[in-house]
């Protein structure tokens, strides 16, 4: 494994989600939270638990990157963004699971199902775009018996 190389993708792949997520959730969904605001935390109580925010989105750059590097990585960018792809899938089932057992609107559903998709596929992207495997070290030459 590159390690140098997986850091640095683990790096990219958390800016690239910190950021993806501040725009779909914070921006583009935000009328949507505002009309199921009895669902969620106060936004003041909010702000004490962003941390844990930050620290899950870490933990997914870093499972991400590592998926990635143990399994994918010969297949460059194409293979990340299958690998963005099952992974969307895996966020999309979860999201049915909560739509079935918390009032949300199917709306807020599809666009994290849409959201998700798009975000990891990126990353998959993102991933393989940075991260390449260490390049293999060489056997030292045996020399004949004469």
């Amino acid at each position: 494994m590159n390690t140098k190389r997986l850091l640095i993708t683990i790096i990219a792949l958390f800016v690239f989600i910190f950021a993806f997520e501040w725009v779909l959730h914070g921006i583009l969904l935000k009328d949507c939270y505002a009309q199921t605001q009895n669902l969620w935390r106060p936004e003041n109580e909010m702000t004490g638990y962003f941390h844990w925010l930050v620290l899950g989105q870490a933990v997914i750059a870093i499972a991400f990157a590592i998926l990635f590097a143990q399994g994918f990585a010969a297949g460059g960018v194409g293979a990340g963004i299958r690998l963005g792809i099952m992974v969307a899938l895996l966020r999309v089932g979860l999201d049915l699971i909560t739509y079935a057992v918390q009032p949300l609107p199917a709306k807020l559903i599809l666009f994290w199902a849409v959201g998700g998709l798009v975000e990891t596929g990126l990353a998959g992207a993102i991933a393989g775009a940075i991260y390449k495997p260490s390049p293999p070290t060489s056997a030292p030459t045996q020399q004949k018996p004469a």
